[in-house]
């Protein structure tokens, strides 16, 4: 797979199969020619930020090899509630649109 072209739709696909996200979201930017952001699924809960730092690299690696670090840069990986931390903090405005 090394040398094709990665783009964010073909990153989401091979994360999301290779880690077997349940409901992920993703926001990825472009960063200096690397891939760059967050992920949110359920599929974290219950796992350090180490183990799932290590989850995705070993899953970039597996897929793409060593052309992974070239081509992929940080991504942070969440929770939805992580994600929504201080949803409840919102503008009141916020909530009665919401109602």
């Amino acid at each position: 797979m090394a040398g094709s072209n990665l783009t964010k739709t073909r990153l989401r696909m091979i994360l999301s199969r290779r880690l077997r996200l349940e409901d992920p979201k993703f926001i990825i930017e472009n960063a200096g020619g690397r891939l760059v952001g967050d992920i949110i699924s359920p599929t974290f809960a219950g796992k350090r930020d180490r183990e799932r730092q290590a989850m995705i690299w070993d899953a970039l690696q597996a897929e793409l090899g060593e052309d992974a670090r070239k081509r992929v840069g940080m991504f942070l990986a969440f929770t939805p509630d992580e994600w929504n931390i201080g949803e409840d903090d919102k503008p009141a405005e916020k909530k009665r649109k919401a109602g």
